[in-house]
Order: C-alpha cells, then sequence, then structure tokens
C-alpha cells in the first residue's frame, strides 16, 4: 500500500488556512498531516512561523482520522522524557494517531535564537540515538532509570502510556551514512528521506540495507519514505507560475525539475508511481505552496484514487 501524507507547513502560511487544509486531508483519505519543527523561517527568517507542536495538537482536535506527525521533530528542542510525556498525551488526545519524527536538527541559526547549544553532528546524532532509546523505554510506563552519556533520568514513568500498542511508530529522518543510517536501522520503524537526498536515493536505500544486514535486521521490516516536493496544478498553463516559484524559492534542495513531483494530476500519478517502484511505500508532500486547500484538495481527489 503507498500511503500520502501532506506537509502543511507554517512558515508564512495563515492558521486559518492550515485548519481548513487539515480537515480536507481528514476528509479525502490522507495517511497522515505533517508540520515542520523549525522555529525560525527558513530561508528568510523575518518570516511568520507557527511553532510545531502547538498546532500539531489543535490540528488533531480538529480531525478523526488522519494522522498527526511532523516532519521532523528536532530532538534538541525538547528533552526525551518531556518529549515522550508529549508524545503519549498527544496520543491519548488523539485517539492513537500519533507518529513521532525525529531528527538531530541542523539548522544553526534557529539554535543561536533560541539558547540552544549547537554541538558537533556526531554528538547531536548521539543524543537523538540515546533520546530514542528512552522515549521506547519511558512509553512501557515501567519506571525507568537512565544513565546515558546525553540523558539521565532517575525514576522516570511516563502514564498514561500512548493508547497505540506497543507504541506509536517512530520514523528517523536523515541520510548519514556512517551514523544516521546505522541508527535508522538499529531504532526505527520508518525511515524519511528528505526531498534533497532523492537524487541518491538508490545509493542510500542500498547503504540502509547494509547497515540492517549487520544489525540481524531484515531490511523489509523498515520502511521508506521521501519528503516529496510536490507541484501540482490542474493545467499545463496553471503550472507555469507555481514551478518558477518553486525553482526560485525551494533550490537549497538540489535541482526541483529533477528531484520534485511534477505536473497536471495524471503527470504526477506517473512520477508516483516511478517513485514508489524505488521503493517508497509513504510520502510526505512538501506541496511547494504550503499545502494551501485548494492544492491538497487537488491531491486528494484526482491522486490519490490512483493508489488505493
Amino acid at each position: 500500500m503507498i500511503r500520502f501524507g501532506a506537509l502543511l507547513r507554517q512558515a508564512d502560511n495563515r492558521w486559518e488556512r492550515i485548519a481548513e487544509s487539515a480537515r480536507i486531508c481528514d476528509d479525502l483519505g490522507f495517511h497522515a498531516i505533517h508540520f515542520i519543527d523549525h522555529l525560525l523561517a527558513i530561508p528568510d527568517p523575518s518570516g511568520d512561523i507557527l511553532e510545531s507542536w502547538t498546532t500539531m495538537t489543535a490540528c488533531a482536535t480538529l480531525t478523526r482520522r488522519v494522522r498527526v506527525s511532523a516532519n521532523v521533530l528536532c530532538n534538541s528542542f525538547r528533552s526525551p522524557p518531556l518529549l515522550a510525556k508529549m508524545g503519549a498525551t498527544l496520543d491519548v488526545i488523539s485517539g492513537g494517531r500519533f507518529e513521532l519524527a525525529m531528527g538531530a536538527g541542523w539548522h544553526e541559526p534557529e539554535y543561536h535564537a533560541y539558547g540552544f547549544d549547537f554541538p558537533a553532528p556526531g554528538v547531536r546524532i548521539a543524543q537523538l540515538a540515546e533520546a530514542v532509546r528512552l522515549i521506547k523505554r519511558l512509553w512501557t510506563g515501567e519506571a525507568v532509570d537512565f544513565e546515558g552519556r546525553h540523558y539521565r533520568v532517575r525514576g522516570g514513568r511516563c502514564l498514561p502510556r500512548p493508547v497505540q500498542s506497543p507504541r506509536p511508530p517512530i520514523v528517523i529522518g536523515g541520510a548519514g551514512e556512517k551514523r544516521m543510517l546505522r541508527l535508522v536501522a538499529e531504532e526505527a520503524d520508518i525511515w524519511n528521506a528528505s526531498a534533497g537526498n532523492y537524487a541518491q536515493l538508490d545509493h542510500k536505500i542500498a547503504v540502509l540495507h547494509e547497515h540492517c544486514r549487520a544489525v540481524g535486521r531484515d531490511p523489509a521490516s523498515l520502511e521508506l519514505s521521501l519528503q516529496d516536493l510536490v507541484v501540482i496544478a490542474p493545467t499545463e498553463a496553471a503550472l507555469q507560475a507555481p514551478l518558477a516559484d518553486a525553482r526560485k524559492r525551494l533550490s537549497f534542495f538540489g535541482d526541483v525539475d529533477a528531484i520534485a513531483t511534477i505536473g497536471t494530476p495524471d503527470r504526477c500519478i506517473d512520477t508516483l508511481k516511478r517513485k514508489a517502484a524505488q521503493g517508497i511505500s509513504y510520502f510526505v508532500c512538501l506541496f511547494t505552496d504550503g499545502g494551501q486547500p485548494e492544492t491538497v484538495r487537488l491531491f486528494g481527489e484526482k491522486v490519490l484514487p490512483a493508489f488505493r
């Protein structure tokens, strides 16, 4: 089964539009809605951006079926025990619709702007590894003593437990071949590749499978997801303006024409089928207009039915 999430970007987007898009996703059969965990808008930090967890929780109360997640939470912004408690609470509030998606963090300016330390990449990855393992233990509901290099807990307990059994799915985003993909193989239920990694996707998947075999894991037990840039319009003529905008604003991901899903619904369906053949079964659609209601509706009505 191919699943689709909609990334409802909070940067330079009004809450009313985000809420409307969330309801559309719920109605039209999207698997999940996702939110970016940034404290400064990217690439222009002077723009408005709503905080992810608050927005995600509000949208969970507006919907009934669609799952809620991030793409992805920055481990540095919340202590693991607090995040375990927040995740369990949101899973209860949403009736078991929460997915924990985490990354090691990368955007240094927001660390400085909000007073967080910004250690070296290897340290941030080690912190993420400890955090995931600690959260898994806390979600059992049992008392936890944990003495790690980066985190320490005495008598930690997370009650109530999450609704989902044995726990909510854990998604890890990142593509560093030595440490991050090893961590994915060891701890994740789902791997999320960013849009910027798509040009090397086949190679990254091969490396990930090598790590799975090294840790004694069947690669088939790990779901592969992709943060996929999506530029969609009802006609070729209507496509030109959003495509030009995407090429200008999102070039930091790479060659937009080479990595994005672009076109009318029929063209998008063909591209997504090709990407699915590479092993992707979960697409987190980063609509280049931020997931405006009319775009989400077009995708939900014209593209999703081709994958049911």
